[in-house]
Formats: C-alpha cells, structure tokens, sequence
C-alpha cells in the first residue's frame, strides 16, 4: 500500500487487504502488521481508505444517503436487509449485510444466510412456557404461585394448540405461555390449558386464547427420510434464554429413549445440534425450516449438552398430537404384568429365553388369562413366574419387544401370548388387551 521506505525495515507489509474465507466471500478486513524501528501512524491513510470503501460499498448496493452521510430511519427498516453486491476489480460477489448505517457489517456465506432465514421464519412459532405450583413463600401464609420449570414448545395451528414435552408440565399445577411477534416487536404471554397429554411419548398439548393474527404455526415435515449427515435446527428456551438457535446435523436414526413412564420411545432422532435444560418441547428443523422432531432429551452425565441430544420423529407424533385434540387421551395397550430386568437377570448369569414376568396385577387382563408371575411356594422358595417368548408368533427376547409389539394393537384387541411355565412347559395363552391408566394431571 505504500512507497518503499529506506530508513525503516518492515518485518512485513504494513497493511494487508485481506478476504477472509478467499476472493468472493468472506468480509473485508484491514490487518495492522507490526513494524520493525519506530512505529508508523498511518491513522490518517487508514481513515481515509476506509472512506474510499465505504464510497464503493455504498455505491455498489446503491445506497442513498443522508446529508450527514448516514441512512435515515427511513432508509433503513429495523431488520438488517441482505444485498448481493459487486466489487468489480475487487472480486468480491456474496451476500453482503447491511445494517442501519448503511455500512457492510458482515458478508454471510450461502450456509449461513439459510440458517438466518431458518430463525427469521420460525422464531415466532416458538414459545416460551413457565409452569408454576401452588404453595406458600417466605413468612407468608397466603397461597401463591412457585415457579417449577421452563420449557419450549411450538405452535401447531391457529386454533392456539402448543405442542411440548409431557415431562415439561408433568408437575404443574399451571402454565403460561410466551409468545413473539417480530413483526409488531411485542411480546405476549397467556395462560395456557391442558387439551390432552401422552406420557408414553413424551408429548402434551396446551391451549391458549389468543388472536389468530399472533399465532404462526411451523410447517410440519417428514422425518420419515431422514439423512445422517443432513442439517438439524434446534431452537428454544435453554436455561431460560429464549428464542436461542444451534445447528449440527442428524447424528443417527432408530435410536431408543425411555419415556416418564418408563416405556421406550422408539426410531427417535439424535442428533449434535446443542440441546440443553429448556430446550424440551421445541421444534428440531431442517434447512427449509421444517419440524422434523421435537427435541425430548439429552445423553449427559453433567446434565448439560454433550452433543448426544434425541428428538420425537415428527411423523410419529402428527397422529398423536390429532387424537390429543380430539380425544384428550391416547389409549394404550396393555397386559398388566410387570417385568424383569432382562440385562439385569444377564448380569447375574440368568440368561433366559424370553422376559420374565415378576407380577401379575390385581382385575388385569394378565389374571384373568391366567399368566403367573413370581410367587413364594409352600416350602419359602421363589418360583420363577412365566417366561413370554413371543406375542402372537412374534419373538421376544427383551421388554422393548413386548412394546414394540403392542403399539401395533389397540385396546380390546385379541393376541396369543406364548410362555414357558414351570422351567420347561411352553404353554400359548388367549389374551385380551386392556387400556393402560393414566394419572390425571391438574393444569388450570
């Protein structure tokens, strides 16, 4: 940039333009190389070239300006406004952020503009939920509400149906949802009513009476052609902070988490982007901005992201988040027995061909077909209950596969349980389904 100078040695150039990322993307930087002898004050020559680009900036994206050579307010709306602009001999082509100032902030590479465009999409279909309990503070002895937890959720339609996590408001004795609207720059919070919950999947839906004008639903995907490999989207509430965006990418599919009721979730998503206490209940999107899971849980030992996070496929829960609306229950499928620890018995050498059932509920199908569980005989001995190795001539060999099972009946339907009884005896037993209970939960 300057004229050679024979008094002074320069270890290096004094100035470099430089590209960051390559020519033709990236952002315009000035780096200040240090010098050798005294130090140079080019102040000046830098002020003044940094004139000269903000004159060609200004000109390429035919920016006007001001008087005091700034953009007026009404130049330039709120949100920052992406322009393609062209350098010429520079070489510089990319989107290019302007902000208020008119001045090029930043230029985003074709990556980063479509997760921006991903946030800007969904961001107001994102809420935010506070639930509370009933209890007494201080030295106080009037009821008030405690606040017991956040959590995310999504808006489904413009009815005002939320859909979270069950875990979310498990405990809850009330809710309140936060609502954006980037459009109008406010932020309204309603309270929120339970429509139904399905705590073998982890999913809940609220309800909250607001403008349909407010409320932006997400578009719903598949997630039934998932890629590993493929971008993922997390956005939510972490530790309180809302609206927070991470990205990574679908990490594996098929995966097995274990719901609040103990049941397996199955073909679950994982994935890297960062989830983290608060996150529960929000959308997991792909690069068009579309629900492809709504994120459940986390593999951590420190309960913080460790970059194993897990998603409910989407497709999964469609059906169910519809019968919650129009029914307020799911209704699943059960047996009535409980079972044993199948890796458990292995690890104290047990291994058996099947699932062993320990117990056998009072009034539940499995008793009046005539299953047995584990019993103490007349002598003071423990005798091992039935064995199910297989659920109408499908094979068993964990518990996951007696679940697995049943999600393809409904209740009252009819199937043929085979059991090994008394060590040796391979017994087949007629069995009708009955309705699993679920506690009720007061969210008012």
């Amino acid at each position: 940039f300057f004229s050679p100078m024979s008094t002074v040695s320069l270890s290096l150039a004094f100035f470099q333009l430089l590209c960051v990322g390559g020519v033709g993307a990236g952002t315009l930087a000035v780096r200040d190389v240090g010098v050798r002898g005294r130090v140079l004050r080019e102040d000046r020559v830098l002020e003044d070239r940094s004139k000269r680009l903000r004159r060609i900036f200004a000109a390429a994206s035919h920016v006007p300006r001001s008087r005091s050579n700034q953009a007026t307010s009404a130049e330039y709306p709120r949100r920052d406004v992406v322009k393609t602009v062209g350098l010429g001999s520079l070489g510089l082509a990319t989107g290019m952020r302007f902000g208020r100032d008119g001045q090029a902030s930043q230029m985003l590479l074709p990556q980063e503009q479509s997760v921006v465009k991903i946030f800007e999409k969904s961001t107001a279909g994102v809420v935010y939920i506070d639930t509370f309990i009933t209890g007494r503070t201080g030295f106080s002895m009037d009821a008030n509400e405690i606040p017991a937890g956040t959590g995310s959720g999504f808006v489904w339609d413009k009815e005002g149906h939320i859909v979270t996590n069950f875990h979310v408001i498990r405990s809850a004795q009330k809710a309140k949802v936060t609502i954006a609207d980037p459009v109008k720059n406010t932020i309204s919070t309603y309270p929120a009513s339970l429509v139904g919950y399905d705590p073998d999947k982890d999913i809940a839906v609220l309800k909250v009476e607001t403008p349909k004008e407010q409320l932006r639903p997400l578009d719903r995907g598949t997630s039934n052609d998932l890629l590993v490999g493929q971008l993922a989207v997390a956005i939510g509430n972490p530790f309180g902070l809302d609206h927070t965006l991470t990205t990574g990418v679908i990490s594996g599919l098929g995966r097995q988490v274990i719901s609040p009721t103990g049941r397996p979730i199955f073909n679950v998503i994982q994935t890297d982007a960062s989830i983290n206490p608060g996150n529960s209940g929000g959308p997991l999107l792909n690069s068009a901005g579309q629900i492809i899971g709504i994120n459940t849980a986390i593999y951590s030992p420190s309960g913080a992201s460790s970059g194993v996070g897990f998603a409910i496929p989407i497709d999964n829960a469609k059906q169910i988040v519809k019968t919650l609306i129009e029914k307020g229950q799911v209704l699943r499928p059960q047996i009535g027995v409980a079972l044993f620890d199948t890796q458990a018995l292995k690890s104290y050498g047990l291994d058996i061909p099947g699932v062993a059932i320990l117990e056998v509920a009072p009034d539940s199908p499995a008793e009046k077909a005539g299953l047995l569980g584990m019993r103490r005989v007349a002598s003071g001995d423990l005798r091992v209950g039935d064995i199910i190795t297989a659920i109408s001539g499908e094979s068993v060999k964990t518990e996951s596969d007696i679940y697995r099972i049943l999600e393809k009946y409904q209740p009252g339907d009819s199937v043929r349980i085979t059991v090994i009884r008394a060590g040796s005896d391979t017994v087949e037993i007629e069995l009708k389904l009955g309705a699993a209970k679920r506690a009720p939960i007061n969210l008012s």
